[in-house]
């Protein structure tokens, strides 16, 4: 057998459009796979940074707490410093609240000292750092000045008037929050903040009267984890390394749940996608098919004469490898580098753990090899089909064809749909953990759109097989578009079977995306009621001026499972989260009963019987059962359980503008980190990768389009000119065109669009992760994505019109006829 090596790399070069499509194909097939590797990884370092977020920056790694005598403070750090066997350590030192002059009047005041604590102060008055450094709480209060001595001189001079740390709390103070954050409401004139003294000699020398039970924290500082590797490394170094500790003091460990959820995160994400990536990479071979078939329809001629010369189908389908071989590999290269250079448009998180690009790239390796596989047999094939097997033609084509897959596929949707409404999240028992993402539940919409588009390609191949009987003769550019269309049943069902796949693909992760992104934003800020809330004491009647127009004061009343809240008909819609707001304000000056409160006459400590007739279906922090009451029905404000600020500016705004104006707050609580978010983000970024999937489908179709028409060159150029020739004008040549291009585009889209809608509409109030919060997730408005989808595809239609009708003005006739 003869194999016909030295030729094929010259020849190649005769067809560089099958070259081109060859190296675009592969390199989707390359982005694809090497993206899916990428996205699930990124989405568990996407976690880890979500979770840091939520979470104290300097207490992530274990850390431990303890309490001694002032006396013994010295000798307990010295031990813990040993201990730690030479890691960085950051020790703080806190005394108890005692009585304390400042050279006047007593007051409560309690003192500590962390090394570089007064780095991170705002100095208002002083600022020498060889004295003590007193809040301007307690300055205020007895009127501390700079220069002034306690206890008869026995303390250090008051060197500096500071602004007392308050929420949000920098990250290098967040940890020690329980020690520098006074408890104004609880305790009152007994919440204190901290003196800080200059040094740790004068911490330990302070008199007796100021000193006793004496509380430390350990902390390690380390740089923050960025991947799932790294927080897992911190883990179990900081678990081993306090370990000393245990029994000296409370080992305070934050970091082993955000582990295990960007774990299960990585792997929720993984899982949910690799259905997905299946069809894709299948479709992508199907092309790879498809280029071998059109390569061996171009080198027929050659084929046989090689065939008569002795070579077999391996050695032809060989020289299809030597071909084709290379822009297939450089393609699979070329999608390698353009995932890893995509990455912070598709994926959550641009930082990779170490050997994802080396898994992405073994996963390009694998379908570049398939592919080279997948060309080889199809040339190997086509050759035997041709020159060996003629007369049994099509049969296993045939057969293939026959199969109805779309009941497959439906059955298989059917199926999903089940685990959909039963299990697609079910909630853990573990307080905080992730629910569990059933990946055969999230497949459910994706195989409503499959299903969707292999039964439209059916009835478009049993369409076009009976067109012969149309006969719309007198519109000829209809009928001559039916006619092409007819006669490339093959590609137009492959087009428009990858055009329904990309278009309903992009509607559903886009759907499910927004909804849930959505979702988390109108849960967060139901439940919070607004975006910042503070507790005040109820002697609050009014906000500070600055936070006039922007916040209001509300009453929470809770007995048992009854809830009821206390607003202000004035300002109440100032502050509060405004999502589900078309509520009519004059409702507020009466008695509200909200969702499913019992419809009969209940009475809560502080407020007046409660029957209200006027009924609202859900309410900012009530959610959808309680009651709403306005303040000028409420008698005594004391006997309200707690009011708090809600507020609609950020909360470092909100507890800004109340430290000023003196009011006294605590328990603060921003929409941002109200709700746990991870299982919202998880199903978020699992379809923001299937949208990137269904834009690569787009291309897959926009280039098959184009492919289409370029391949039947000759044919549209003979029939374009002949219909010229007999009459037929330009334009309406240029309009037979767009009308067959138009059609297969606008059956597409509109096919993917339904499904999509359709299976959207029944999967996203479904997947919820945080079902007890309302609202219930909602489908977003699909307006912007139509006009976007019919603007692609009205592109694609004119270029690929252009290009044939371009065929047929610059055809020259003759050299046509004579072949």
């Amino acid at each position: 057998m003869q194999v016909p090596w030295r030729a094929a790399p010259r020849a190649a070069l005769s067809s560089p459009l099958t070259l081109l499509v060859s190296l675009v194909t592969a390199l989707l097939l390359g982005f694809v796979v090497a993206a899916a590797v990428m996205h699930s990884a990124a989405s568990g370092s996407a976690a880890v940074d979500h979770q840091q977020g939520r979470l104290c920056a300097e207490a992530l790694h274990p850390s431990v707490e303890t309490d001694t005598d002032l006396r013994e403070v010295a000798r307990a750090i010295t031990a813990f410093t040993d201990l730690a066997q030479g890691h960085p350590t950051l020790i703080g030192t806190y005394t108890r609240e005692r009585r304390t002059d400042f050279g006047g009047a007593t007051t409560l005041a309690k003192f500590g000292y962390r090394e570089g604590a007064t780095d991170h102060l705002k100095v208002l008055e002083g600022g020498a750092r060889d004295g003590l450094w007193v809040p301007k709480s307690i300055a205020d209060t007895v009127g501390v000045r700079v220069g002034g001595r306690g206890l008869g001189g026995r303390l250090p001079p008051v060197t500096a008037i500071y602004e007392d740390v308050r929420d949000p709390l920098p990250a290098w103070w967040c940890s020690e929050r329980h020690f520098v954050v006074p408890n104004a409401l609880d305790r009152d004139e007994l919440a204190t903040a901290v003196v800080w003294v200059p040094d740790f000699e004068s911490f330990t020398a302070l008199p007796e009267e100021v000193g006793g039970r004496t509380d430390i924290t350990i902390r390690f500082p380390t740089a923050q984890p960025r991947t799932v590797d790294e927080a897992r490394a911190l883990l179990a170094e900081g678990t081993a390394r306090v370990a000393p500790f245990e029994g000296l003091g409370r080992v305070v460990s934050h970091l082993a749940l955000p582990v295990r959820n960007a774990e299960q995160t990585a792997v929720n994400v993984r899982s949910a996608i690799l259905g997905l990536v299946l069809i894709s990479v299948l479709i992508g071979l199907a092309g790879v098919a498809t280029v071998a078939v059109q390569w061996a329809q171009r080198r027929h001629r050659e084929l046989r004469l090689l065939w008569v010369r002795g070579s077999g189908p391996a050695a032809l389908g060989g020289r299809a490898v030597l071909e084709l071989g290379l822009p297939l590999v450089v393609g699979g290269v070329a999608g390698l580098g353009a995932a890893r250079l995509l990455l912070p448009v598709y994926a959550p998180s641009d930082v990779l753990p170490p050997g994802t690009a080396t898994g992405a790239a073994l996963a390009v390796l694998a379908v570049v090899v398939l592919a080279l596989a997948v060309t080889a047999v199809t040339a190997a094939l086509r050759a035997h089909r041709s020159f060996q097997a003629a007369t049994r033609g099509h049969r296993v084509r045939r057969v293939l064809t026959a199969l109805p897959w779309e009941l497959v596929t439906a059955g298989f949707a059917v199926w999903a749909w089940g685990r959909v409404r039963n299990s697609g999240l079910a909630t853990t028992d573990s307080v905080g953990a992730l629910p569990r993402v059933d990946a055969a539940a999230l497949a459910f919409p994706l195989l409503v759109v499959l299903t969707a588009a292999l039964l439209a390609t059916r009835l478009a191949r049993w369409a076009l097989a009976a067109s012969h009987r149309v006969s719309l003769w007198s519109r000829p550019t209809a009928q001559l578009a039916i006619r092409r269309l007819a006669a490339a049943a093959g590609p137009v069902t492959g087009v428009l079977l990858v055009g329904v796949l990309a278009v309903g693909t992009i509607a559903v992760g886009t759907a499910i995306a927004d909804s849930q992104r959505t979702a988390l934003e109108d849960k967060s800020g139901m439940f919070t009621g607004a975006n910042s809330v503070a507790q005040v004491h109820a002697d609050l009647t009014e906000v500070p001026e600055p936070l006039r127009g922007s916040a209001t004061v509300v009453g929470f009343v809770k007995v048992q499972d009854r809830t009821a809240l206390v607003v202000d008909p004035r300002t109440f819609r100032d502050g509060a989260f405004p999502a589900p707001f078309g509520l009519d304000p004059a409702l507020l000056a009466e008695p509200l009963r909200v969702g499913d409160a019992p419809r009969r006459e209940v009475t809560l400590r502080g407020l007046p019987p409660l029957d209200p007739s006027a009924h609202v279906p859900s309410f900012p922090k009530l959610g959808t059962s309680g009651w709403v009451v306005p303040v000028d029905l409420v008698e005594n404000r004391r006997e309200i359980g707690s009011w708090y600020v809600w507020s609609s500016r950020p909360l470092g705004e909100l507890t800004g503008a109340l430290a000023a104006a003196g009011v006294p707050y605590r328990n603060v609580t921003e929409k941002a980190k109200a709700v746990q978010g991870l299982p919202f983000l998880t199903i978020q970024w699992t379809f923001g990768f299937v949208t990137a999937i269904g834009v690569v489908l787009a291309a897959v179709a926009s280039i098959a389009l184009l492919m289409a028409v370029e391949v039947r060159r000759r044919q549209n150029a003979v029939s374009g000119a002949f219909s010229t020739r007999m009459g037929l004008r330009p334009a309406a040549l240029l309009r037979s065109h767009l009308l067959e291009l138009g059609a297969l585009a606008a059956a597409a889209v509109a096919i993917g669009l339904t499904a999509s809608a359709v299976s959207s509409g029944f999967t996203v109030p479904r997947l919820d992760p945080a079902p007890r919060l309302t609202p219930v997730p909602e489908v977003p408005d699909p307006v912007p994505l139509l006009v976007v989808t019919v603007l692609g595809g009205v592109l694609v239609v004119l270029v690929a019109a252009w290009i044939a009708v371009r065929s047929v003005r610059t055809a020259k006739i003759g050299e046509l006829i004579r072949g």
